[in-house]
Order: C-alpha cells, then structure tokens, then sequence
C-alpha cells in the first residue's frame, strides 16, 4: 500500500471572530495497491481482488468555536468521493464528521470528549476523547481514543525545532470498486481498518514550514466487502513508513 494525499487550507472569518475561523480543506488522495494475494484456485467468491488504485476526492470544513473562557468545541464535517472511478455510485459518495466539548481547566489541561462518525461497512460511530496534558512548553501528550499522541521538544536548531513523537491512530478507508472475481464486473465497496502505532520526528520553522518523519506497525488488519465475497481477509502485520511536509 503507497498512499499518496494532497491537501490546502483557507481560513474564512466565521461569527465575526477572527480568532476561530472557520477552515475549510479541499483534498485529494491517491492509494496504490499491489494484491492482496489470495488463492487463485479458490471459488471466486473467495478472492480478496482489488483494483490497483483507488481515490479520494473531497471537501473538510472545521470549526473550533470558544464559547466562554472554560467551554469550547472542536466540529468537522466532510464529503467526498471515494472510489476506483470506474463508476461513480451512491455508495462512492460518502459523509464523515467529528463533535468533541473541550472543557479547558488551565491553559495546560483540558478534557475532551465527542463523537466520530465514521460511515464505514464495519463501523459507523466511535466514541472520541480523552485529556490533553502540557506540562512544560517542551512535552505534550493527547491522552484522546482512538487517536493518542505524545510529543517532547528535544532540540532546536537555528529557526527549527525538532520534536520526538509517539502516536496511535485507527487507520483505514472505504472505496467503491469494480471487482474482477468476487462479484465481476461489478460495482462492490471495500473497507479496510487497521490500528496503527508509529514513532518518528516532527520539525517546524518559525517561517512556518513543519513536517514529521515516521516509521510504525499496522496490525489488527482487515478488508471486508459490502457484498461479503469473501466475508472478510486478513492481511498480516506490517510495517509502514510516513513523511509530511506543509507551509
């Protein structure tokens, strides 16, 4: 699996507030996929076939309003296309979105807690949230489900400073493709989950240029099919690398 994603954001004033704008996000992603290899001397509605490439064309709006001094939120919503772009169907076009409160005790401790909704085969909502903990301007940890994530300044060089990262995160998508075995030549959808744990370095410029480098572990991996043909495979643990750069 290579995936290649390709994304901008503008902020737009919002309530007259310039301090919560609102964000709006237009992306584009590319997924290469090489198998998976299955029994080609099973039935065919035993073969995990999937189409070499898959899409991902959509638009994010966030919106991070402070409502008092101790009450805010954090709001996403989304919509897209997410397809081989064999055929574009209903089930191509899907809606996503994310509503956490965030209770801010200090300006270094504060409780989340929300909902994600998905809109997977398998999952469609998950509870979301946890604390955030800045105990020092060097060290943060987001303690959230099902996303944590621990990151300590380690150095600063020049205008750039350089950050050790831990992080959690559960990964995966949902396309529609054009099958060649389990139901042929039709239109199916695929979903695919793994749970992800990855460490690495993420580096920002006071000019504003941040990145990260990663390498990880993706187990608990999965591809169900909206047709069940097959119900479900099962691909083995694997290791992943990962690099970002943005301005």
């Amino acid at each position: 699996m290579n995936d290649i994603d390709l994304y901008a954001s503008f902020a737009l004033p919002f309530f007259y507030n310039p301090q919560t704008p609102l964000l709006v996000k237009p992306g584009f992603s590319i997924h290469l996929w090489d198998g998976p290899v299955t029994n080609t001397a099973a039935p065919p509605d035993q073969q995990a076939d999937l189409p070499a490439r898959v899409y991902d064309a959509y638009l994010e709006s966030l919106w991070n309003p402070q409502i008092t001094a101790w009450l805010g939120a954090e709001l996403a919503a989304s919509i897209g296309v997410y397809s081989d772009f064999s055929k574009v169907v209903d089930h191509s076009i899907r809606i996503q979105g994310k509503g956490l409160a965030v209770l801010s005790f200090s300006p270094s401790f504060k409780i989340k807690a929300g909902v994600w909704y998905l809109n997977r085969l398998r999952v469609k909502l998950l509870p979301t949230g946890g604390i955030v903990w800045m105990p020092n301007s060097d060290v943060r940890f987001d303690i959230l489900f099902p996303d944590p994530k621990f990151t300590k300044r380690i150095t600063t060089i020049g205008t750039t400073d350089w950050r050790l990262m831990l992080r959690g995160e559960y990964g995966g998508g949902e396309w529609t493709v054009r099958r060649a075995y389990g139901v042929p030549g039709q239109i199916d959808q695929v979903n695919y989950n793994d749970i992800r744990v990855a460490g690495g370095l993420e580096f920002e410029q006071t000019a504003g240029v941040h990145g990260s480098l990663e390498v990880g572990v993706a187990f608990d991996r999965e591809i169900l099919f909206r047709s069940r043909a097959p119900d479900k495979y099962v691909p083995t643990t694997t290791v992943f690398l990962g690099g970002a750069i943005a301005y």
